[in-house]
């Protein structure tokens, strides 16, 4: 995902989504809005008084703010590099403290309002434990996409730091949105500070001179301005005024105007439309009396950010101008965990307090082919033979070294596997999780071995959200290989159980089969809310099923793709929207061993939606290339649609049927080769 200001500023027309969040919040809670409105009496009566020497238009810095980012990441270009932030940093700090070259393009009627904010930004030297950092806190983790409040892991205290999250993409509450903050007194606990789309930091890496401006406009709202053209994020809507007195009330520019048009809401009042709040995208400053606003901001209990920037957190923080390089901390990850015989890892460098030069690598890979590389990332590293392998790297700066070995991080399945037709696993006599059952965790709580339900027996896996995995969190666990070579018209069976806390839960459990070892992923099947729920009702204490509350399922692999293949695996992927535990037991995987004799199966075939009124879509799976003619009967026989005549392929296919016959029952009769296959269509 790559958005540009130049290029989809129509897309983008919602880039700052600040109001977004902050105004129900305000408009819901009274006690928040009645801190905002203590804030905002101490605002006018702040800028009321502010002295005139403070309204000079350069001097030194007189508030510091230490930072951190947070990188929400997983291993991809939202993985950002250090140098990517510094230079983050770089551009805030020149344009708060008057530091731009090109200010002669601001217009005559705003030039002699050109602010000096006089606010250093600085990141954290210290973190809140007291150990030493480089202010850049990186997190593996899936929820970089989709993101939200949810994806604010590990907040630093906002008492002591701007907390910084950057990440891959919004999910759909803030699409189109390049980044929100939380104005002082609004954030729900543990969530104050921005988060930004990755590449809107900074100028360089992923991001560009366009998308620097955000983080400035953002920190704005930070510190208690608005839009110049009021608290909402509806530009061009209305005229509107920002409680500031040099800047003119305004509609907003969602482009940059000639100065003769920039009039709009008052006849010959040209309108700041080079605001770094606007949406111009034309940015070149603050005016003084947005510096006055943002000062108060600064002095006021209300959001704590006058505890920020006082001289005992700037020592506890590390930003006092005492800071000493860190030893770096060495980490890192392959891309690929799992691979078959003779395939390849990629592994990406993760690790922190790195200098911004003379940083070297050495890594061993025992195993591989290479067995070491002094790249920062190597790529393509094969591993000929099946088993597990280590891997270590070393990271060396001008502040010392620091070497980090991941145990078992590389595993190297046989090309084909020793796991046979028919399988089952009930958990009872099983290390979960191992090399064999594979397991990703999110955030918090896990999928594990259990003894508090099962099917049968004693023991199933499970996820125990009942005591809070966060809101959007995905936990995984993938299942051995199996050799299915001689095997048609698989079918791969598991128990389930789950219970919702509150009928308006979204979770999702979706199930996926790989026929390469895990390099790809193909969606077998999907079950969410109330369909994923296996209790027919609500449980808001910790859920323990009952023998009447699991439910089988079956995930069809008939298709060529995973029958007859040496080496099929699946996938389990839960994605938690505060529902209640989830269990799985008794997998089972049976079919026609060695035996050949149909393309189709009963199972494979269906019919949605049925009962139909316009359209119905009939969905079915071919093992082997066959001649098939699909057709709709009436109840007496007669033919009343020819579907489809033709010879296909093996896979899977979707037809579209208009239904729009009278009201009945018809039958859809599939005919592959030799075989035949009739499904009920109600038509109402």
């Amino acid at each position: 995902m790559t958005l540009g200001f130049t290029n989809a500023q129509a897309q983008l027309s919602n880039w700052c989504a600040t109001d977004d969040v902050c105004n129900p919040i305000e408009n819901n809670d009274p006690v928040v809005r009645q801190q905002r409105q203590q804030l905002e009496a101490f605002t006018q009566q702040f800028v009321s008084s502010f002295q005139p020497s403070y309204f000079r238009t350069t001097g030194a810095p007189v508030y510091v703010i230490p930072v951190v980012f947070h990188v929400i990441h997983n291993w991809g270009p939202e993985n950002i590099s250090d140098a990517q932030i510094y230079d983050a940093i770089r551009v805030l700090n020149r344009d708060y403290n008057l530091q731009r070259t090109d200010t002669a393009n601001i217009i005559p009627q705003f030039k002699a309002l050109n602010a000096d904010i006089q606010i250093e930004f600085r990141l954290a030297h210290l973190d809140p434990l007291g150990n030493c950092t480089n202010g850049i806190d990186r997190i593996a983790s899936l929820l970089t996409y989709d993101a939200g409040d949810n994806s604010k892991l590990n907040p630093w205290p906002y008492n002591k730091y701007l907390n910084i999250w950057t990440i891959y993409n919004f999910g759909s509450s803030h699409a189109g949105a390049a980044a929100y903050a939380y104005k002082p007194g609004t954030a729900p606990s543990g969530k104050d500070g921005i988060i930004s789309l990755s590449n809107y930091v900074g100028s360089i890496g992923t991001s560009n001179t366009t998308n620097q401006y955000t983080l400035t406009h953002e920190i704005g709202h930070w510190l208690n301005l608005d839009h110049v053209w009021g608290g909402t994020n509806q530009p061009g809507v209305a005229c509107g005024d920002d409680n500031v007195t040099d800047t003119p009330v305004t509609k907003g520019f969602l482009s940059c105007p000639q100065p003769a048009n920039a009039a709009v809401c008052n006849a010959g009042i040209i309108e700041n439309y080079q605001n770094y709040m606007d949406y111009s995208y034309c940015y070149y400053m603050f005016t003084l009396g947005q510096k006055a606003r943002m000062w108060a901001a600064l002095n006021s209990p209300i959001g704590f950010r006058n505890q920020v920037t006082t001289a005992s957190n700037l020592t506890a923080t590390g930003t006092n101008g005492n800071a000493t390089t860190c030893v770096p901390i060495a980490a890192f990850s392959s891309i690929q965990k799992v691979i078959c015989e003779g395939g390849t890892v990629n592994f990406a460098d993760g690790s922190g307090n790195l200098d911004t030069v003379g940083i070297t690598y050495l890594w061993d890979f025992p195993g591989g082919v290479p067995s070491s590389s002094t790249d920062k990332n190597p790529t393509g590293i094969v591993y000929p033979s099946a088993g597990t392998y280590d891997v270590t790297l070393t990271v060396t700066s001008s502040a010392g070294f620091d070497t980090h070995t991941e145990i078992e991080n590389v595993i190297v399945r046989p090309a084909q596997s020793n796991l046979v037709v028919p399988f089952s696993e009930s958990f009872e006599s099983i290390s979960f999780p191992s090399t064999d059952w594979i397991t990703q965790s999110d955030d918090g709580d896990g999928w594990e071995l259990t003894s508090a339900a099962a099917h049968t027996g004693f023991n199933s896996v499970s996820i125990n959200n009942y005591n809070g995995n966060t809101a959007g969190s995905t936990d995984v666990f993938v299942t051995p290989g199996f050799d299915l070579s001689n095997t048609t018209q698989t079918q791969f069976t598991y128990w389930m159980a789950f219970a919702l806390k509150n009928n308006a839960g979204t979770d999702k459990l979706k199930v996926y089969a790989s026929n390469n070892c895990g390099q790809l992923w193909n969606l077998r099947s999907t079950k969410s809310g109330t369909n994923l729920s296996t209790t027919g009702n609500v449980v808001t204490s910790n859920f323990i099923p009952n023998a009447s509350q699991w439910r089988q399922e079956t995930v069809s692999l008939t298709s060529g793709q995973y029958s007859t293949k040496p080496n099929v695996s699946l996938k389990f992927e839960y994605t938690n929207d505060m529902g209640n535990n989830i269990y799985i037991d008794d997998i089972n995987i049976n079919g026609l061993v060695g035996i050949n004799n149909f393309s189709l199966s009963q199972e494979d075939v269906s019919i949605v939606p049925n009962p139909a009124y316009d359209k119905s879509t009939v969905n079915f799976e071919l093992s082997r290339p066959e001649n098939v003619l699909i057709t709709v009967v009436d109840m007496l026989g007669n033919e009343v649609h020819r579907i489809a005549d033709e010879r296909l392929d093996a896979g899977e296919y979707q037809y579209e049927v208009n239904t729009k016959w009278a009201k009945g029952i018809y039958m859809v009769r599939i005919t592959a080769g030799n075989q035949i296959i009739t499904k009920k269509l109600v038509v109402q």
